[in-house]
């Protein structure tokens, strides 16, 4: 008789076929540019991720009006990531072709190491397509800038313009497809005023500042089907000795809805679910995030009831900016079920005071002593102010095509000019030769002859005189 499998063969073949349905189920998207700029062997990421080299690369091609430098980094430590070993330097204008095989929203991540104090120093303005995603931008430590931007063309163009007597660099790009159901189209306008429905969130540009996993641990591109970076919120809470206040953590299964469209491991991944902070039905919880003043913000909320014990026993309220959001809100009427995950996006303007506050308050229709609220991660995005870029239309020329012709169009302007006079004087000489041909055949030539010039002198002048009468 056949002996069955000891545990050590049982629990690896489990692994294997958790791997294997892990794997299966990754985000495949249909773009994906992964670049390790100047450096001169691919490098590969603790995710399983391959950087191509720039120089190396199929689908990119690198235009610059003077050549690009390739610069490693002196000495890297060991511990170092990959993408920081080396870096492209910019001493002018120049742009990254990256082509596109399907239109829509792109995820755009800009990674910058400044290594040496030149890059540290260095000041330039960063676009893609046109828009303008950093102006004045400075990487004194390193940065990972991220956008979310629909590209409307085969080909995108990102392009990099240093200040004048600067340069400009970046060590890697990331360009993928976003999935669809990452930004939706209508969010809710929280303001002083009061609360109103906004339309056309899908088709603006948006540059990612925090992810935000409550009460959990650190959630790294190795644990995110779109290789986003979630920090822990202890470092944003206002209120931190607030009472009535709990973290918790979830060890079970989170259930998406079946063949849903709008909720997957795309809008965020399991393990931000699994954690969360909740308040009682007295308590309350702030967090503080500082941005720039000026603009407008779509404020993602996420929320997975993995703190009630049966549905319908959960009320709480949601603030932004210090405004009442949503009054009572029920996640069980929302959801339908325990540990689905669901978000609210709203949208808030931030003036004057830089600083962006949301929290989450009780509600006396919850049991008191109880939990009544909660909340599981937070994302905050910048959204563009104009057509034109991030920061409004500002005098930046991103088109390569014309900044390219321009240092050639100086020059063939003036030999253009050169070429211009040159036909004018060969058609003038033309035209006298042509007309001393017909005066001669005409019986007709210059003739110099003395005239009097009235006053009893004589005036040599040019006359034109027969040789022949016709008369």
């Amino acid at each position: 008789m056949a002996s069955s499998p000891g545990p050590a063969p049982l629990a690896a073949l489990l692994l294997c076929a958790l791997f294997t349905a892990s794997a299966a189920s990754r985000f495949a998207p249909a773009d994906n540019h992964l670049i390790a700029c100047g450096a001169t062997a691919p490098a590969v990421l603790p995710d399983g991720r391959r950087f191509i080299p720039d120089s190396g690369c199929a689908s990119t091609r690198l235009r610059s009006q003077s050549p690009t430098l390739p610069a490693a980094a002196p000495n890297a430590p060991a511990a170092l990531s990959p993408l920081h070993a080396a870096a492209r330097v910019f001493s002018c204008h120049a742009s990254y072709d990256l082509a596109i095989r399907r239109r829509g929203r792109h995820v755009l991540r800009l990674h910058f190491y400044p290594f040496d104090a030149s890059l540290a120093s260095a000041r330039f303005h960063v676009g893609a397509g046109g828009f303008l995603l950093l102006h004045n931008f400075t990487a004194s430590s390193p940065v990972v800038k991220e956008f979310l931007l629909p590209v409307h063309a085969d080909v995108l163009a990102l392009t990099f313009v240093p200040e004048a007597g600067s340069a400009a660099f970046v060590n890697a790009i990331e360009l993928f497809s976003a999935p669809e159901e990452l930004v939706g189209d209508i969010g809710t306008l929280v303001a002083a005023d009061g609360i109103n429905q906004t339309n056309g969130l899908s088709s603006q540009v948006f540059e990612t500042l925090y992810r935000i996993s409550v009460a959990g641990h650190k959630v790294t591109p190795f644990n995110d089907t779109l290789w986003r970076t979630w920090v822990n919120d202890e470092g944003f809470l206002v209120n931190k000795e607030s009472s009535g206040t709990k973290a918790w953590s979830f060890g079970g299964r989170i259930a998406y809805p079946k063949d849903s469209r709008l909720m997957t491991r795309e809008v965020a991944p399991d393990n931000v679910y699994s954690s969360a902070r909740s308040v009682d039905s007295e308590g309350s919880v702030t967090w503080g995030f500082p941005v720039p003043a000026g603009s407008r913000y779509l404020v993602r909320m996420h929320f997975c009831d993995i703190v009630s014990k049966a549905l319908y026993q959960l009320y709480f309220n949601i603030y932004v900016n210090g405004h009442l959001a949503v009054k009572d809100f029920d996640i069980s009427s929302t959801t339908g079920y325990l540990a689905y995950p669901y978000y609210i996006d709203f949208v808030a303007d931030v003036e004057d005071e830089g600083m962006l506050k949301l929290a989450i308050g009780g509600s006396k229709m919850s049991r008191p002593g109880e939990a009544s609220g909660f909340l599981n991660a937070l994302e905050i995005m910048r959204v563009n102010k104009t057509g034109g870029g991030m920061d409004g239309d500002l005098p930046v020329i991103l088109d390569m095509d014309y900044l390219l012709s321009k240092g050639i169009g100086e020059f063939a302007r003036s030999l253009l000019c050169g070429l211009v006079f040159a036909g004018l004087f060969l058609a003038l000489v033309t035209l006298v030769l042509r007309l001393r041909t017909e005066l001669k055949n005409n019986g007709t030539i210059w003739s110099r002859q003395s005239i009097d010039s009235g006053d009893g002198k004589l005036a040599r002048a040019y006359q034109l005189v027969p040789t022949k009468t016709d008369y």
